[in-house]
């Protein structure tokens, strides 16, 4: 297991199934032929967690499993990463959470979800020794996990900043669509925040990136990246504001992709790179991570995105 924690990752853990092609549904009663399905390491903190690993991070991952085959998976897939295991809690009473991911022909996916046990893991479940020390405290599921939503969100982060961590939330739809409202109290103690257009307007009611961008630091948080996926990523920090292009690649499965570009922004930061170079280092990774299937399991290494970065110049 890799000893140094440079990120503590918190979120959801997901045992995802992917399906491709899935363009339709077949009629009731009937079959439709698919040319893969794969079992694979899902949910954002898992993503975000074996990313980091790949990228040479040290990360440990918090997040709730179930007593369960799905939930042993995950730690096994976690341990192999060497990605320290000792924060994943095991929650009696419940599945561990589970999507049916099926992907279209475009790489684009619709997600059939069970929360399971991801309903009950909450800040009281963190161990905050091991916390104290990381760079980065990374919450990677905001509204994914209603136990945190909230004064509980906003409570853990601030502790997290007391520990000495800078703080970054990523940003998951919200099907209940309170966004803002919830997630606003966080916003003063957040460092870093990774919305992607669609859910920047959302929490914002703006819909260009750097009105996003504007508004949620207005509300205190101190650096915006706002996502967009192929057109790479806008950034607002206190030293100014840029956008930095994407990369042109032919996607098979972006599932995942948001958590990798995420992970490959923080790695950057890690490395000592400055938020432009981080910017960049962050579009590639999010670019590879959509060239083959699954989440966790298509994150690039350190090696892949230096080599990609080499051999690629962006539009």
């Amino acid at each position: 297991m890799n000893g140094q924690c440079e990120v503590f990752c918190v979120g959801n853990a997901v045992a995802d199934v992917l399906a491709r092609p899935v363009d339709h549904l077949a009629p009731p009663g009937t079959s439709q032929r698919l040319e893969d399905v794969v079992l694979g390491p899902g949910g954002n903190t898992i993503n975000t967690g074996i990313a980091l690993a790949r990228l040479g991070v040290g990360v440990r991952v918090a997040a709730a499993l179930g007593a369960d085959r799905f939930g042993q998976f995950l730690r096994e897939r976690v341990r192999a990463e060497g990605i320290d295991d000792s924060s994943l809690v095991t929650l009696a009473g419940a599945k561990t959470s589970t999507s049916v991911v099926l992907v279209e022909a475009t790489g684009e996916r619709r997600l059939l979800h069970l929360r399971g046990v991801s309903a009950y893991f909450s800040d009281q479940n963190l161990d905050w020794g091991l916390v104290a020390g990381a760079r980065f405290f990374h919450y990677a599921s905001a509204f994914a996990l209603p136990a945190f939503d909230g004064a509980p969100l906003e409570r853990t982060l601030k502790h997290a900043r007391e520990l000495g961590c800078l703080t970054s939330v990523n940003i998951c739809w919200d099907v209940q669509g309170r966004w803002l409202p919830l997630l606003q109290p966080a916003l003063a103690h957040t460092d870093f925040i990774f919305p992607n257009r669609e859910e920047g307007q959302q929490l914002t009611g703006e819909s260009e990136p750097t009105a996003i961008a504007r508004r949620l630091r207005s509300l205190g948080v101190q650096t915006v990246i706002v996502k967009l996926g192929a057109g790479g990523c806008f950034v607002d920090s206190p030293e100014g504001f840029f956008t930095s292009p994407g990369f042109a690649v032919h996607p098979i499965d972006t599932t995942g992709a948001g958590d990798c570009f995420a992970a490959g922004f923080l790695a950057a930061l890690c490395r000592g790179h400055d938020l432009a170079e981080a910017g960049r280092f962050a579009n590639a990774a999010g670019a590879l991570a959509t060239l083959s299937m699954g989440g966790a399991d298509s994150a690039p290494t350190v090696t892949e995105v230096d080599e990609f970065l080499r051999r690629h110049t962006a539009h």
